[in-house]
């Protein structure tokens, strides 16, 4: 009886603790009040270099409060820098242009222009490598550069142009002395050309020189090679490569070689930049990843990260066309794919949008919104006078964000 009696108790006892357990896993996991105290909990997480714990707190806060206009993007990009400080390059890099895509005009916009620069920095390799990461740290920051001149990030950001910039012509110049190796002279003479064109004060210039004056001289070209030649033993006489240089200057003089270019000519030029006119005509600073001019349709074409900068609205997008009359001004520009126009405090976001200088509008159709009061106003067509900052929408429509809690319907107003 009195065991049956302990048997008891006990059997009591260990219901009321697992009572006590699950009401206490109950009490942790109930819905915080405050996106605030999840963020501090986090950051301490994130400062003290625990990132896989910090990733789980600014993912709650996600999923709890994921319209609060100031938590809900802190969370996201601190997210993407735990991704980055584990060295998860790939990955940071997803989450920071998904940031940049969800939160276009955001104030820490540069910042992320910025971070993936250096995700792509991070991979940069050896000048014997592939240089892809270095071609898209280097457009990066290049950009944050033009975007953002007056920030920190830009400052940061020159730092790095040059190490980009010297590793590509590092690279150039490897593939250059390849093919000098190889016999392939033409081959190392464009390699050479090109180092001096797209990389001119990079810090290998005398060497870039002097293989180029070695290419010509094996394709017995010598009244070109003296050109380089003499620009190398005058501009870098302390160069490792200024003394066979000078040897096979010596040579070529003493054989009566007379340059085919006239003295003091340096090589390296950057070609003109085509359409000149119609872009200082243009009220806006253009930054892309590629720049690509279509003579046929008298126009530039602008693709990957487009940032187009105005004093009256900013333009983002994936893609933008430019397109001149018979005098190369300015006749129109067609943004598309992921296009965010930003004009004072109004943002309206389409898959297309049209800028005329005449009228002095932005009309953005095909899937075009603009936020008001935590809503999506929708419409058919969305149009932004630039002169006034008045917005026009055509077949209005009301639908409540994600996460506002909004139920009410709203109707069509036209």
């Amino acid at each position: 009886m009195k065991a049956k009696y302990l048997v008891s108790i006990g059997m009591v006892l260990i219901v009321s603790l697992a009572l006590i357990g699950c009401a206490g896993k109950k009490k942790m996991q109930s819905t915080p009040k405050d996106p605030a105290v999840l963020y501090t909990e986090g950051m301490v997480l994130f400062n003290k270099g625990r990132y896989s714990d910090a990733t789980e707190i600014f993912t709650r806060l996600k999923e709890y409060f994921p319209s609060d206009e100031l938590y809900a993007p802190k969370a996201d990009l601190r997210i993407a820098d735990c991704s980055f400080f584990r060295k998860e390059y790939p990955e940071a890099i997803t989450r920071y242009m998904e940031f940049r895509k969800q939160h276009p005009f955001h104030p820490d916009i540069p910042y992320v222009d910025y971070q993936l620069g250096l995700c792509y920095y991070r991979q940069v390799l050896s000048k014997d490598r592939d240089q892809k990461a270095t071609v898209r740290a280097l457009t990066a920051f290049q950009n944050v550069v033009a975007n953002y001149p007056n920030s920190i990030f830009a400052q940061k950001a020159q730092e790095k142009i040059i190490f980009c910039r010297r590793r590509l012509a590092e690279n150039e110049l490897y593939i250059a002395q390849f093919y000098l190796r190889q016999g392939k002279y033409e081959a190392a003479e464009k390699r050479s050309l090109t180092t001096l064109a797209r990389y001119p004060v990079s810090g290998v210039d005398d060497e870039a020189l002097y293989y180029l004056a070695l290419a010509l001289h094996k394709q017995q070209r010598d009244t070109e090679a003296l050109t380089p030649l003499t620009q190398l033993v005058g501009d870098y006489p302390q160069s490792l490569f200024a003394k066979p240089g000078r040897k096979l200057l010596a040579s070529l003089e003493a054989q009566g070689v007379v340059a085919a270019s006239p003295a003091g000519q340096e090589i390296g030029m950057r070609e003109a930049r085509p359409l000149e006119k119609a872009v200082k005509a243009l009220p806006f600073r253009i930054t892309a990843k590629n720049t690509k001019n279509i003579l046929e349709k008298n126009a530039i074409l602008y693709t990957g990260d487009v940032v187009a900068l105005g004093e009256e609205v900013t333009i983002r997008c994936e893609s933008l066309l430019l397109t001149m009359d018979e005098g190369n001004l300015p006749k129109e520009m067609v943004a598309r794919d992921e296009v965010a126009v930003r004009s004072g405090k109004q943002e309206i976001f389409s898959k297309k949008a049209v800028w005329s200088p005449v009228e002095k509008t932005m009309v953005m159709t095909e899937d075009a919104k603009m936020r008001e009061a935590g809503d999506w106003i929708r419409g058919d067509e969305i149009t932004l006078y630039l002169d006034t900052g008045k917005v026009e929408i055509k077949g209005r429509k009301v639908e409540p964000m994600p996460g506002t809690g909004h139920d009410d319907s709203h109707d069509s107003h036209k």
